[in-house]
C-alpha cells in the first residue's frame, strides 16, 4: 500500500482527492492535528516520509500582494521539493496552474509560449521551474499537471460558477465581467481522476494541460443554470478590458495519447450535478 502525502489537503482539490485515495495511506501536512507551515523548512522535515507527494498547497486568491505568492507557492514548493531529496522519495505530483495568458493560438498545447497573466500564475509557473530543477539535479520523477478552469460544488468566492448557484436562494446580486468570454470548464471528479492514474506511472519530468477541451461563454453558463433552475439570476454585466482574455481552450492530445485519460463530466451534467 503506498504512502502519499497530499498537501494542502483542506482545500478543495484536496478534500475531494483524499476521498478516493482509497487504496492508499494518506498522510497530510498536519502533524498532531497542527498544519505544517510550509514555509518552515524545520516543520516541514518533520513530516513522516512517504512514497509519493501530492503537491496541492499554495494561495490562490486573488489580488494578494506578491510576498505573500511567494512565500506560500514558491518557498513552501522549495521545501517540498528539499523534503522529496531529504527523505529520498522519488515521486511528486505538483498541481500548477493555468499559465499562457492570453493565447497565441486555440486550442492550447504544452508548447504554447509562457506568459503569465497575473501574480498568482506566475507564482505557480516559478514551482513548475524548481521542479524541473530538482528533477535534473537529483533522482526524482516530477509530473507538472496545468488545470484550466475546475468547478466544484464548493462555495469559493473567487469561483464564477459557485457563485452563480449560491446566488439562486440568496438572491445576492453577482456581476459579470465580460459576458462573452469564454473558458475551459474541468469537473473536479474528471481532474481527481487523472491524479490517481498519474500516482501510478512514473515521468521523469513531464508537464500536462488538463481541460475538457471545450470552452464555454459566461453567458451559456448562465443560460444552462437559469434553464435547470426555471430561475432568474440577478446579475449586472460589466465590461473591462484590464487583462482581458476573450477565450481559453485546452489541447488535451497529449494526455490523451500518454494516458489515455479523456474527460467524462460535460459542463451542463456537471451543472445539473450541482444544482
Amino acid at each position: 500500500m503506498a504512502k502519499i502525502l497530499v498537501t494542502g489537503h483542506e482545500g478543495v482539490i484536496g478534500t475531494h482527492l483524499i476521498k478516493k485515495l482509497t487504496n492508499c495511506e494518506v498522510i497530510t501536512d498536519s502533524i498532531n492535528g497542527k498544519r505544517v507551515n510550509l514555509q518552515n523548512n524545520e516543520e516541514v522535515m518533520k513530516i513522516e516520509s512517504v512514497d509519493i507527494v501530492i503537491h496541492l498547497a499554495g494561495k490562490t486568491e486573488k489580488n494578494l500582494e506578491w510576498e505573500e505568492y511567494f512565500e506560500n507557492n514558491i518557498i513552501g514548493t522549495l521545501n517540498i521539493l528539499k523534503y522529496c531529496v531529504e527523505k529520498n522519495i522519488k515521486k511528486i505530483i505538483f498541481v500548477s496552474s493555468y499559465v499562457y495568458g492570453d493565447p497565441k493560438y486555440l486550442p492550447i498545447d504544452e508548447q504554447h509560449p509562457i506568459n503569465p497573466h497575473n501574480l498568482y500564475t506566475k507564482s505557480k509557473f516559478l514551482g513548475e521551474e524548481l521542479c524541473k530543477k530538482f528533477s535534473e539535479m537529483y533522482d526524482l520523477n516530477v509530473t507538472v499537471l496545468r488545470p484550466f478552469n475546475i468547478f466544484t460544488g464548493s462555495i469559493n468566492k473567487n469561483n464564477l460558477i459557485s457563485n452563480l448557484i449560491s446566488s439562486i436562494d440568496s438572491k445576492k446580486r453577482i456581476t459579470i465581467i465580460n459576458k462573452n468570454s469564454k473558458r475551459d470548464f474541468l469537473h473536479i471528479d474528471d481532474f481527481t481522476e487523472i491524479i490517481l492514474k498519474i500516482k501510478d506511472i512514473d515521468f521523469k519530468f513531464e508537464v500536462f494541460n488538463v481541460g475538457s477541451g471545450i470552452s464555454f461563454s459566461f453567458e451559456q453558463i448562465i443560460e444552462i443554470i437559469e434553464k435547470n433552475t426555471l430561475t432568474q439570476l440577478n446579475l449586472e454585466y460589466k465590461k473591462k478590458d484590464e487583462s482581458f482574455i476573450q477565450d481559453i481552450k485546452s489541447d488535451n492530445s497529449k494526455i490523451e495519447k500518454l494516458l489515455n485519460w479523456k474527460p467524462k463530466i460535460t459542463l451542463e451534467e456537471g451543472l445539473q450535478k450541482l444544482l
